[in-house]
């Protein structure tokens, strides 16, 4: 069996080893999704949340160029689909509707935005696992590769396989403890590691890559991202625009 942290650092290494131009398009598209999107979704957020000093934008990376996808035996006609010319816009909405999942890593790119009036303090990234189990046989799809991508934000990867079910584990504990090494030398490889507390100027952004990672079980989780704005902490859940869980599973392979 391989080591955890060697199927770890292997990602890493396969995406490390792209060029520069090459190796960072997954964050392409999420990017140029934001563009679109803050206009909309950060007058929308402060529609709903007048009082709210920041803005949270999330965005699961459905681009099929760096991504591996589980498809379940029962929806096996899906697999050519998914091995084909798929649109991110239709492999989010498969995903959405339960047909496909993330195999092996998930990537969401999360960006907080300092709404108008003052700036905030970045206090705490937690990850909390809600539901672990056994995979249902089915195929897993291996990424073709991409195309050009700009440089590339900060990264907080976690092995979601060694945390507790239902229970918030904090930044402080992921980015220090023993059992979480394997995911921060996925981070070394891939960039820049996340750095706590950081400032959020008014109208400025600050974005990074969520990774979770596993190799053994179906798994869902999100995140919580929790700010201070001088007066006052604000938390936020980091899940699917969709509002579900975020949804990973194993490759059930050790692909090279």
């Amino acid at each position: 069996m391989v080591p955890p942290d060697s199927r770890l650092r292997r990602a890493g290494r396969r995406y490390r080893a792209l060029s520069t131009a090459n190796r960072l398009s997954l964050w392409t598209g999420v990017i140029a999704a934001f563009a679109f999107a803050v206009p909309t979704t950060v007058s929308a957020w402060q529609a709903l949340f007048p009082d709210d000093p920041a803005t949270l934008l999330v965005a699961p990376n459905d681009q099929s160029c760096l991504t591996r996808w589980y498809v379940a035996d029962t929806d096996a006609e899906l697999r050519s689909g998914v091995n084909g010319a798929a649109s991110p816009e239709q492999l989010t909405a498969w995903r959405q509707e339960g047909r496909i999942a993330h195999a092996g890593t998930l990537e969401a790119a999360v960006s907080v935005h300092g709404n108008a009036g003052a700036s905030v303090e970045i206090r705490d990234i937690s990850v909390t696992v809600t539901r672990r189990e056994e995979l249902a046989p089915g195929t897993v799809t291996g990424p073709p590769g991409c195309g050009a991508g700009p440089d590339e934000p900060a990264y907080l990867a976690v092995d979601l396989d060694t945390l507790p079910l239902n229970r918030p584990v904090p930044a402080a504990y992921l980015l220090r403890s023993p059992q979480q090494k394997a995911a921060r030398r996925m981070e070394e490889d891939m960039g820049t590691t996340v750095s706590l507390p950081h400032t959020v100027a008014s109208g400025d952004f600050y974005s990074f890559f969520l990774i979770g990672h596993t190799q053994r079980y179906d798994t869902d989780w999100r995140a919580t991202v929790t700010w201070w704005d001088g007066k006052e902490m604000h938390s936020r859940t980091v899940s699917d625009p969709g509002g579900k869980e975020l949804r990973v599973v194993p490759t059930g392979d050790d692909p090279t």
